[in-house]
């Protein structure tokens, strides 16, 4: 006689099971993106999907631990981590395990657990595929790198992409000067800046910063639109110093030099803030209006990692498979 199991059954929050037939359309996206990656000249890899605490993240490691599982290795007795990125996986693998002076180009596909849900599909735990640019700092491999997020996406079926373009060194520039004279911590004002919310900005408390560090905040939350919110961005920010203007021209560079198809829209979003801190250049991502949120995005990282001890620059793109299945045309 089989006895039923009084256990009750469930799982953890923010975890799902993939079944039929979505599970074989996600292997389908998989398959498509790894083989898109390899004729454009990548590499693919397979990182660890768990690592030692104290070496995950090389230098975004502060900020890469808030995002990580972890737990004591019974064998080894030290902190490991489950991985929460697979971006800073590849600059560590091309750092140590190339450890060229020449470009590398790498791609992967992988799972990736993290604590906090994710805003996209309310889910902890995804499927991450991306490619990495690794010692180019051209404009070119920054363009390559747009180009083919643009391509992820067409390739798996997604239509009516708005790519949206912006500047970590920009917002970077911005955020630490407010966090040297102020009494806000910069995830409070990269919150209220995610939702574009004057009200907030004005809720802010005259002791936790002036008059002049709000009307920043105000003016950089309503830096969004089409091309001309680049030469807003000059005349607004112009006391701001030469590398605030040198930021804002580079992304006019990018713009005059991008070839995107008729059927993608093109954004400005100065004030948006992008996935990790350790984005220090122009950054990108894409959506689309069924959506609501980011499918793919991506940006410049240059000094995350060393080759021969010297900083190594990188560029590069990822993006969330699970949330694109559902907007993904391919049979």
């Amino acid at each position: 006689m089989i006895v039923a199991s009084k256990i009750h059954w469930s799982l953890p929050e923010g975890v799902e099971e993939i079944l039929p037939p979505k599970a074989l359309k996600i292997e389908k996206l998989r398959r498509a993106l790894i083989d898109l990656y390899l004729t454009s000249g990548y590499e693919y890899i397979i990182p660890p999907l768990i690592e030692f605490t104290e070496t995950l993240g090389g230098e975004a490691h502060e900020e890469l631990k808030t995002y990580a599982f972890s737990f004591e290795d019974n064998l080894s007795k030290k902190k490991l981590s489950i991985r929460p990125d697979i971006s800073e996986q590849a600059a560590r693998i091309d750092a140590y395990r190339f450890n060229s002076l020449d470009s590398v180009r790498l791609c992967y596909v992988g799972e990736v657990l993290k604590k906090r849900v994710s805003q996209v599909h309310r889910s902890r735990t995804t499927l991450q595929a991306g490619a990495e640019i690794f010692g180019d700092p051209s404009i070119e491999a920054d363009l390559e790198s747009i180009n083919l997020m643009l391509e992820s996406l067409t390739t798996v079926g997604v239509e009516g992409i708005t790519l949206s373009l912006g500047h970590a060194g920009l917002t970077s520039i911005i955020l630490e000067n407010l966090k040297k004279n102020s009494n806000i911590s910069r995830d409070k004002v990269e919150s209220i800046l995610s939702r574009k919310s004057e009200s907030d900005i004005n809720a802010i408390s005259s002791e936790d910063i002036n008059s002049e560090q709000r009307t920043i905040l105000l003016e950089l939350s309503t830096l969004y639109g089409g091309e001309e919110v680049i030469q807003e961005a000059k005349i607004k920010f112009s006391t701001l110093g030469d590398q605030v203007l040198e930021h804002l021209s580079y992304l006019e560079k990018v713009i005059e030099k991008i070839q995107l198809n008729k059927k993608i829209k093109l954004h400005i979003d100065l004030g948006e803030v992008y996935g990790f801190r350790y984005h220090t250049g122009i950054v990108f991502s894409a959506y689309i209006d069924k959506a609501g949120h980011s499918l793919a995005k991506g940006g410049r990282y240059d000094g995350l990692s060393k080759a021969k001890d010297l900083p190594r620059s990188a560029v590069g793109f990822d993006l969330d498979v699970l949330a694109i299945v559902g907007f993904s045309t391919l049979d």
